[in-house]
């Protein structure tokens, strides 16, 4: 398993191979967003906040949780991690079929695990479809302590089972993913430059003087700029050709 960056790009510098039996999900990396996100549990404002963090402590550094409820609460916590720390650059197939196992996910076809797993086993690379997954996330986290809250025999449990027992093949391992997440990044970015460049052309256009529109026989510089403007000006023109007309006649 790898831990990266989840800004772009993910460099070689900022990959660490870790065991994947550690449960890196305690280290508490949240940063209080109050006004960009809300009820999100990695900036401490989930929905049940104080049960997650009473869940979190529970864990131990490294292996299985004791007890069922703490081992279902491991595997959601590292998909959630896996998607705020590492961009689901690793292979966490295990945590979500764990789930389905315990019931969390109660089938295959439940849109949250339909959405998500294909991105624990690089079926799928996140890339500009992270608030869609984030989205996912914090249901799952809330969905995985109400389960374990509704089910309190769940504590009492004793847990001899690993979530990373239901990992299946990685279809992208984690280096191509990165890979892959750093390609499309950069070409996204490349597109915004080069349309923030064009969007900056246009006030500059526009300050331009106007196209002038020029009859014959009207004074240069007249600025006619629509449809409106040149109608009035052949309807002016007409009228002095008409009355010309009118005075020749008295004259004669």
């Amino acid at each position: 398993m790898a831990t990266v960056g989840v800004n772009y790009p993910h460099e070689k510098s900022n990959m660490t191979h870790v065991d994947p039996s550690k449960n890196l999900q305690k280290r508490r990396k949240a940063k209080a967003n109050v006004d960009e996100r809300q009820n999100v549990y990695w900036d401490n404002q989930g929905k049940y906040q104080e049960q997650y963090d009473a869940l979190l402590d529970e864990l131990p550094d490294v292996g299985n949780g004791s007890t069922r409820a703490s081992e279902i609460f491991r595997a959601a916590t590292k998909l959630y991690y896996d998607f705020y720390n590492n961009g689901m650059v690793n292979n966490t197939s295990g945590a979500s079929n764990f789930l389905l196992f315990a019931g969390v996910f109660p089938s295959q076809e439940d849109d949250d695990f339909l959405l998500i797993h294909p991105y624990t086993t690089g079926a799928k690379i996140l890339v500009n479809d992270e608030v869609d997954v984030r989205l996912a996330m914090e249901r799952l986290m809330d969905r995985t302590i109400e389960f374990i809250l509704g089910n309190a025999e769940l504590h009492a449990m004793h847990n001899d089972m690993s979530y990373l027992e239901f990992t299946q093949k990685c279809e992208v391992n984690h280096i191509n993913r990165c890979m892959i997440r750093n390609f499309i990044a950069r070409k996204m970015k490349e597109e915004e430059e080069a349309a923030a460049a064009q969007a900056a052309q246009v006030p500059a256009e526009a300050a331009q003087a106007p196209a002038v529109l020029v009859e014959d026989g009207e004074k240069e510089g007249t600025n006619l700029t629509t449809a409106q403007d040149c109608s009035k000006m052949k309807q002016k023109k007409k009228k002095g050709k008409d009355k010309k007309k009118s005075n020749d006649k008295n004259k004669r």
